[in-house]
């Protein structure tokens, strides 16, 4: 179906698709998305890390804008990918801002990655910069629950908070507490139906819409996809909403 807004996918490892895939995503009318930084496997120095923020700002921009897409990398320390030193990553995020930080948060909950996280928030809320905040498939409930927790203690303003890979679950309790709920496509979170259940239930307006696709087998045109759905069911303002405007309003892009 086309649509002339075009939609924004607000997470994705943009880095594990081919040119083609992200010219067929932009074909599709997904003209925007954040690529969050992710390393496959737990990095062996901090460098490792930094070299990839420098690679995300640099090639992944151009590569996407030859494809036909605005790509906005986040940077950040991923809990699965904290390497020694960590600290000297959060120096290079502080001496080189980013527009997006992400993904973070937490994984299994430990003292170390409660410290990373921690210490990437106060960064954030210091510089004024839009947090893209990871929660994992297992004891998701729990480890929101954490999230929240720390966003709450810090005095984390809500306005630059979005908790992704919500559930049916955890999506009531971000969504009541004033925080953005990220709503990912993707097979093992939410399915097609999941996403227009919680579209029909809560305001539309802290709802935006991902694939999180990147390295694994992913739909990577899931938000096009999805937005067919939900033009079926909600009004075009609705979906707009969801689809893009939010997003872009958070991301301030």
């Amino acid at each position: 179906m086309s649509y002339e807004a075009g939609f924004y996918d607000t997470h994705t490892h943009s880095e594990g698709r081919s040119f083609l895939e992200l010219r067929e995503m932009a074909e599709r009318g997904i003209k925007k998305i954040n690529s969050c930084a992710f390393y496959p496997v737990t990095p062996l120095y901090y460098g490792t890390l930094i070299d990839l923020f420098r690679k995300l700002m640099e090639f992944e921009v151009s590569r996407g804008s030859k494809a036909g897409l605005k790509i906005y990398p986040a940077i950040g320390i991923h809990p699965r990918c904290i390497p020694p030193k960590w600290g000297r990553v959060v120096e290079y995020m502080e001496e080189n801002p980013p527009t997006i930080i992400g993904e973070i948060g937490l994984e299994e909950g430990s003292e170390l990655e409660v410290e990373v996280l921690t210490s990437q928030l106060l960064l954030a809320k210091k510089l004024d910069i839009p947090c893209i905040i990871h929660t994992p498939r297992r004891n998701k409930e729990s480890i929101t629950e954490k999230t929240i927790e720390i966003l709450e203690k810090l005095g984390f303003p809500e306005t630059i908070a979005v908790i992704d890979h919500v559930s049916l679950d955890t999506v009531g309790m971000i969504h009541r507490r004033g925080y953005f709920c990220g709503l990912t496509v993707e097979e093992g979170k939410l399915s097609v139906e999941d996403t227009l259940e919680i579209v029909e239930e809560y305001e539309p307006e802290r709802l935006m819409l991902n694939s999180d696709s990147g390295f694994s087998g992913s739909e990577y045109l899931s938000v096009a996809n999805t937005a067919g759905h939900l033009l079926e069911k909600f009004e075009r303002d609705v979906v707009e909403k969801v689809c893009l405007k939010n997003a872009e309003f958070f991301f301030r892009n």
